[in-house]
């Protein structure tokens, strides 16, 4: 009997035999919330910034830049409302999407009180960072 039925007998979906599966599923359910979150709401603002940037080059406030500026140096150059500094935060906010997200999955899956889980995606954060970090040196 499915989570309607048990509803029309009076039963709640967490009763029975499937309550620790529907439980899963309601943890699942809630990891799955914050990723499709994290990774619309990173993909929308990465977008918006770049698209930012291509009305500011289209409009003669700085052309395509050749590197991208660290997070200061845009900070300024977008406050400043230069072309490089939209294109430079547009970047930084899609790379930082998969480790907000991440992130969000850890509390989620704490929160869920899976442990086994949160140490799984703590481990795939640490290989992140080390990567960053081999990657710059």
């Amino acid at each position: 009997m499915g989570e309607r039925g048990q509803e029309r007998h009076g039963g709640t979906p967490a009763e029975g035999p499937g309550a620790r599966h529907g439980t899963g599923e309601r943890r699942r359910a809630n990891v799955d919330v914050v990723v499709h979150h994290t990774l619309a709401v990173g993909v929308a603002v990465g977008f918006v910034l770049l698209v930012a940037g291509l009305v500011l080059t289209v409009s003669g406030r700085g052309g395509l830049p050749m590197l991208s500026l660290k997070a200061p140096a845009a900070w300024h150059a977008a406050l400043h409302l230069r072309a490089a500094g939209f294109y430079s935060l547009g970047l930084l906010a899609l790379i930082l999407t998969p480790f907000v997200r991440v992130i969000g999955s850890i509390v989620a899956f704490a929160a869920a009180r899976d442990w086994r889980f949160v140490a799984v995606t703590s481990a795939v954060l640490a290989v992140m960072i080390v990567s960053i970090v081999i990657g710059a040196a």
